[in-house]
């Protein structure tokens, strides 16, 4: 794991923790052409990370290595929803 993939984990794993919960949905919406952001959702609320030029392929990896798991995808509920998706944290580093 690089060192940006490494700082997004630390920095949802401690979020999570804040939020008494280890399920997130992780949402991109399509606001124009080459303008697609992402967002993390915990108990409905937007989370902030340090990198922001995180991608499902990040996420993917960290369910490769066993960090997360895939729930499931969701049904867009907006029009500029692309993509919803539920994972959950599996894992703590170090346990």
């Amino acid at each position: 794991m690089d060192k940006r993939l490494s700082l997004f984990w630390n920095e949802l794993l401690a979020q999570c923790e804040k939020h008494n919960s280890f399920e997130f949905i992780f949402k991109i919406e399509y606001w124009g052409i080459l303008w697609t952001p992402w967002f993390i959702y915990v108990n409905d609320e937007s989370l902030k990370f340090s990198a922001n030029d995180l991608n499902f392929n990040d996420i993917e990896i960290l369910i490769k290595n066993g960090y997360i798991e895939f729930v499931e995808e969701l049904l867009p509920t907006d029009n500029i929803d692309i993509e919803i998706k539920k994972c959950r944290i599996k894992t703590k580093p170090g346990s």
